[in-house]
This record gives structure tokens, sequence and C-alpha cells, in this order.
């Protein structure tokens, strides 16, 4: 009888397991969506709101910010979660571990807005804006880049924890806000700045939110962990370099128009890349859900399959928004208004790009949750030798020119992660058996 039920409880616990899964997945999503609709509410009302000058502030502010967190980050993302996917449920060993990224991040970031500030005033200002609009624009974008990394940090504690609610808590709390916040500026008085104060405002009350959750599950007092630190410096030490060049690939569309177009190019290349919002609900997905289990995973078999599940997923998701793009390119640009109506061939470029850009960083992402980056430094090299040769053929004073130099810059990218990928795959059962042996 005893071995009857057993037998019973392992078949049916494979389905019930698949059905929770299920049911917090489609949770998430449904909150998730409702969560990225704010924010395309927010994008949406700021491309129909602002002139095309005003707008191209946004752009390339939002575009310096990304460079600074990026050069902010150089690694410790990487090391916080595949250390802390093997210490998450240590209390004071994992506060150890926050207060580790926390210390080394301010530092990187200090560096990251000396170097990167004064491009972004030089940006503005070559582009009409004035000193002092410049300068407070900068001042906003500073701002953000703070409690960006702060939170940036903590928000790893519940998504190893798997609270998705508070996880879910947190983006409502920025894109409400925002949306709010951007939607009685419209009433009265709207502009880049304005717009980049609003974001400032939904990012802090996440931090205080987090502060506050956080202790739950760490010891905030708890002390720098030396051997922590010593291996976040051995990452950021082989992740740096390529850090600062995948900041500057992901924003080269935007430096190089903002050099070589003009406002409205700049305006129309900003506008474009709000339709491809879809990529951030499944972004939102992956970092919250996908990514942190997969941390946890100590099967080769179960790696492997969660690998290419989510892959197919990507390619899968990446078609169905190209079609639907070469389909409905009107009803589309309808979204966007009047001024932006004329790009149907950029839309479609655009789309393809994105697509495959979401391809691309969910590949990294899961090679970088597994610390599978040993080899990542040939992007550089391959990479740049591509733009070269691109920058000799392609016209990058159009938005359709830049569109296409920043898709076909992909093609070493996407060639590295499969090699990362198959080199990690092939390592997996020697490095899971050195882990067991450390314990």
């Amino acid at each position: 009888m005893e071995n009857r039920l057993a037998v019973a409880v392992s078949v049916l616990a494979p389905p019930r397991l698949m059905v929770a899964r299920a049911r917090t997945l489609s949770q998430f999503v449904s909150v998730q969506v409702a969560v990225q609709l704010m924010a395309a509410a927010s994008g949406i009302l700021l491309v129909r709101a602002l002139s095309k000058p005003e707008y191209a502030y946004f752009t390339i502010a939002n575009s310096m910010q990304a460079t600074m967190g990026i050069l902010a980050d150089s690694g410790i993302g990487i090391g916080l979660s595949s250390i802390g996917g093997k210490v998450w449920q240590d209390r004071h060993r994992f506060g150890e571990l926050i207060n580790t990224a926390l210390r080394l991040r301010r530092y990187l970031a200090v560096i990251a807005a000396t170097a990167v500030g004064p491009i972004l005033v030089w940006l503005l200002i070559s582009n009409g804006a004035s000193t002092f609009y410049a300068a407070t624009i900068t001042i906003a974008v500073l701002l953000a880049l703070n409690y960006q990394l702060l939170a940036g940090v903590l928000i790893v504690v519940p998504r190893l924890h798997s609270q998705i609610s508070r996880v879910q808590t947190l983006d409502a709390i920025v894109a409400g806000s925002r949306l709010l916040l951007i939607a009685a500026a419209y009433l009265v008085f709207l502009n880049a700045a304005v717009a980049l104060f609003a974001g400032v405002v939904g990012i802090i009350g996440q931090c205080i939110f987090l502060r506050h959750w956080t202790t739950d599950n760490i010891e905030p007092h708890a002390p720098i962990n030396r051997e922590d630190r010593a291996t976040m410096l051995g990452i950021i030490k082989h992740q740096a370099p390529n850090a600062a060049f995948y900041c500057v690939q992901g924003q080269l569309t935007v430096w190089l128009i903002s050099v070589f177009g003009n406002t409205q190019s700049i305006a129309e290349v900003g506008a474009l890349g709000r339709l491809s919002i879809i990529f951030s609900i499944i972004n939102s997905v992956m970092v919250s859900i996908i990514l942190p289990a997969f941390a946890r995973y100590q099967s080769p078999k179960v790696i492997r399959r969660r690998y290419f599940q989510v892959i197919g997923g990507f390619v899968l998701l990446g078609l169905a928004l190209i079609s639907a793009t070469a389909l409905f390119p009107g009803q589309l640009l309808w979204i966007l208004g009047a001024k932006y109506m004329h790009l149907g061939k950029e839309l479609l470029l655009m789309m393809v790009l994105s697509s495959a850009s979401g391809l691309i960083a969910a590949m990294w992402s899961l090679n970088s949750t597994r610390a599978w980056i040993r080899y990542s430094w040939l992007n550089i090299p391959g990479v740049i030798l591509m733009q070269i040769t691109l920058l000799l053929i392609i016209d990058v004073s159009t938005v359709k020119g830049v569109i296409v130099f920043g898709l076909l810059s992909l093609i070493p990218t996407l060639l590295l992660n499969a090699f990362l990928t198959l080199s990690g795959f092939a390592n997996l059962n020697r490095d899971l058996a050195l882990f067991n042996e450390s314990k």
C-alpha cells in the first residue's frame, strides 16, 4: 500500500508542480503587464507631448544614464547572482555579500559619473540645449543613477527568495508614480528635465521599501566579506573592459545619430524604441523569476533544458512581433502620433533589431548567471572590426542607416554567446562537482 501511494504521489507531483509554476508565472505576468502598460503610457505620453528637440534631450539622457549604470556594475551583478545563489539562505552571510557589493558599486559609480557626465553635457549642448538646461538634466541623471544602483543591489534579495509579490509592488511603485507625475506635469509644464525628475521620485520610493523589506532576509550591518570582495574584483577585472564596451555598443545607435544626425533623427530613433515595450515585460519575468531559479539549479540536465526553453521562447516571441509589425505598421505608428507616421520601414527594422537584441540579452543573462564569461572579452575585437567595416559602407546620419548599423553589429556578439553557452555546458559536471566538494 505504501509503495502504491509513493508511486501515485510521484506520478501526480510533477503535474501539480507544473500547475503551481504556471499559476505563479501567469499571476506575475498579468501584474507585470499592468506595470508595463503604465510604463508604456508614460513613454507614449512623452513621445506625443514633447517636441522633437525635447524628446531628443530625453533620449540622450536615458542613453547616458544606461551607460553609467553598466559601467557602475562591471560584473558586480554577476557576482551577486553566482554567489547569492549559494548563500541566500544564510541571513548573515547574505548580508555580507550585499554590503560588499554596495561598497564596490559606489566606487565604480563615482568613476562612471566622472567619465560619462561631461560627455552627456557636451551631447546636450551640441544638440541645442543651453548650459543651464544641460546641467539640470545631468543632475537628474546622476540622482537617478545613485538610487538605481542602490536598488539594483538590494533587489537581488527578494528575487533570490522568490518574493514575487514584493518585486511586483516595487515595479508598480516606480511605474505608477512616474505615470502620475508625468500626467500631472503634462497639465502644468512638461519638458525633458521634468520627465527625468519624475523617474527619480519613483526610484527613491523603491529604495525606501527595499531598505525596509530586506532586513527580513539579510543582516543589514554585516561586515564586508573579503572572500566575496576578492571574487567580485576578479569578475570585475575580467568583465570591466567588456562592460565598458557593452555600454558603448548598447547605446551606439543613439550616440551616432546624436553626433552625425540632428534632434529630429534622435527623437525618431528614441520614439521607435518605445514600441518594443513587450521586451520589458519579458525581461521582468527573466530577472525576477527565471534567472534566480536558473542560478539555483544544480542538475546539469535541468540547466540545459531550462536554457533551451528560455531561448526558444525568445525566438518565437521575436518572430511573432516582427510579423505583427510587417502586417500592421500604420496602427503601431499611430500610437506614436502624426510626427512619426512616415517611419514604416524604419519601424520594421527597429523591431528586428529589438528582437535580436532581446535574444542576445537573454543568452548573455543566462550565461552570466552561471558565470560562463571566461572568454567574453573576445566580443570587443570582433564587434570593433565589424563596426569599422560597417561605418565604411553605411550612412549613419539617417534613422534607417543607424538601425541597420546596430542590427549588423550584433552578429559577433550572437556568435560569442553561443560559444560561451557551449563551453559552459561542456564544463557543467566539473564545476558542480568542484562546488559540492568545497561545501
